[in-house]
């Protein structure tokens, strides 16, 4: 690479950490052309690429053709795991991170914590425990990172004061580690109603600018919502329109509104995330309005919205809505299936399928409201 490019690449860098995407895409595409065989700025293309969905194909053509050569290995199996796992495809996430973790260095660490990432999503605990206890274990690089995940992994299984223990531990690392550790908290916090103590963590990330100030706006947002300060909520969502995070204030936006009873607007705010949001927001916004059809007694509508989500990250959200759908329309077979198949996969919410399971078998057929 000549020093002039160089110089461009570096510039392309700095704008990707500067969450300026389309600009270092522009300057990428350009050196691409002059540095044709240059294997740092095709990884570099390929994984913004990856976030957008219009080009995500060309990222991952450009990942796997870096594998099949050997060149940048090691990373290209890590975005192009990361990617899998974020399409669902957990076979061949797995795939890829199986080989990282057989590669020496800090490849391994890497490669543990996404397989641990990987078994969270899927929800199996125990195995996503072993992968975190190794890299902890062992004290490789990345153990904060894995006391984090351990720490949500706590959460899920209920075992509050001991995920407090690990985000607490936290505290001492890079500021990084404490202000993300902080957010995990303030989110426990919460969902254990100790609101005082979760607003005074969420206050300390916003008053002293943290990089993840915005995260803990909405979250206080969230908070408000659970105490029926809708009104305070909704200064926090809006805080946040013109940030990073838009589209998620969006989205709370328009479960505010669904709350407060006023479904049309809610469905402006949710069909716009469907026109101008990326793939996830998209589905976050499917999910949402498939509740509000429910609300609004528009059944086909709300089952045509959950069964697009079937074969997402979010899947078992969906089929558990479905499931409610059915045996609100009078469908106790299609009802008992979907929560059937909840069971049978081990999903997240696996015991409200239990519970909902059961109390469906007590109800009579009745006509359908199709």
């Amino acid at each position: 690479m000549t020093n002039d490019n160089y110089i461009k690449f570096t510039q392309a860098k700095e704008f990707i950490k500067t969450n300026r995407p389309n600009e270092a895409i522009k300057i990428l595409e350009n050196l691409r052309k002059t540095e044709p065989n240059d294997c740092n700025i095709e990884f570099e293309l390929a994984r913004l690429y990856l976030k957008n969905d219009a080009m995500e194909k060309e990222g991952e053509k450009i990942l796997l053709n870096q594998v099949r050569s050997n060149i940048n290995l090691s990373h290209s199996l890590l975005e192009l795991g990361k990617y899998y796992a974020k399409q669902c495809f957990t076979s061949r996430a797995m795939e890829c991170f199986k080989k990282l973790e057989k590669m020496e260095g800090k490849n391994r660490c890497f490669a543990e914590l996404e397989i641990g990432r990987l078994n969270m999503n899927i929800n199996n605990l125990p195995e996503a425990r072993k992968h975190f206890n190794i890299i902890i274990d062992e004290n490789l690089s990345n153990m904060n990172y894995a006391k984090l995940e351990l720490g949500k992994l706590e959460v899920l299984e209920n075992h509050y004061d001991e995920a407090r223990m690990l985000f607490k531990s936290l505290f001492v690392g890079t500021s990084n580690d404490r202000c993300y550790a902080m957010l995990e908290l303030a989110k426990l916090e919460v969902k254990c109603q100790n609101f005082k103590l979760a607003a005074k963590y969420l206050n300390e990330l916003i008053e002293n600018k943290t990089t993840n100030r915005e995260y803990a706006t909405l979250e206080l947002g969230r908070m408000f919502v659970v105490l029926g300060e809708y009104d305070r909520a909704e200064d926090m969502f809006t805080s946040l329109l013109k940030t990073r995070i838009k589209n998620s204030a969006l989205l709370e936006l328009g479960k505010l509104e669904s709350k407060r009873g006023d479904s049309s607007k809610a469905r402006i705010r949710f069909e716009s995330l469907l026109q101008n949001g990326n793939k996830e927001d998209r589905m976050y916004a499917t999910l949402e309005l498939g509740s509000l059809c429910v609300f609004e007694d528009k059944l086909e509508e709300a089952e045509k919205h959950f069964k697009s989500l079937l074969n997402t990250k979010n899947w078992y959200y969906a089929r558990f809505e479905l499931g409610l759908l059915y045996s609100l329309n009078g469908d106790i077979d299609n009802a008992k299936e979907q929560f059937q198949k909840l069971i049978d996969g081990n999903a997240p919410n696996k015991e409200f399928a239990i519970e909902e399971l059961e109390r469906v078998k007590t109800y009579k057929k009745l006509p359908s409201k199709k």
